[in-house]
């Protein structure tokens, strides 16, 4: 039995992220837990949840696949249009544009700080997906700043990384 193209692409993602929600637990289960949490809810909780989450996600995916095939023959996929193939080209470099957003974070937060790196990454995200820079946008990425750190640092005691900002005011101080 042969397996036409939207189906495959669907068993074989799923497939993929069934895998990933594994290596997910797995790191999850590394994850250093805390005297101080006893029995409670560790750091582990939300990583194990959402390799939990891609796992049922990925069976609903495959066992989705499996019924519709047990309907019946799935027509072959149609060909697609220039249109179509420039489109999806335009999404998929969108995606990228964005991962590469998020891995410039993640290089630039160890050595700037937490505080500018997110403030830089909403006002870029923002304006990568269209938003003119305006007074509106590093107003909101203020805000949202304030609140991620008073979040992570303040409530849940989660450090966030200083960067350089610590020496530069030290050496200024004197």
């Amino acid at each position: 039995m042969k397996i036409q193209g939207a189906f495959r692409k669907d068993l074989i993602g799923a497939g993929i992220c069934l895998a990933l929600a594994g290596a997910y637990w797995i790191g999850a289960t590394h994850i250093h837990k805390s005297s101080l949490i006893g029995k409670g809810v560790g750091a582990d909780a939300l990583p194990r949840g959402l390799a939990i989450a891609l796992a049922v996600l990925s069976v609903i995916l495959i066992l989705q696949n499996v019924l519709q095939r047990r309907k019946g023959a799935v027509p072959e996929d149609a060909p697609a249009t220039p249109a179509q193939l420039a489109e999806a080209r335009h999404r998929h470099l969108r995606a990228g544009g964005m991962f590469l957003i998020g891995l410039g974070f993640l290089l630039a937060v160890g050595y700037v700080g937490y505080i500018p790196a997110i403030f830089a990454m909403i006002c870029i995200t923002a304006v990568y997906n269209g938003r003119p820079m305006s007074w509106r946008i590093a107003g909101i990425a203020a805000l949202l700043t304030v609140v991620l750190y008073v979040l992570f640092d303040i409530v849940l005691h989660i450090p966030m990384p200083e960067g350089v900002w610590p020496e530069i005011w030290r050496a200024i101080a004197g």
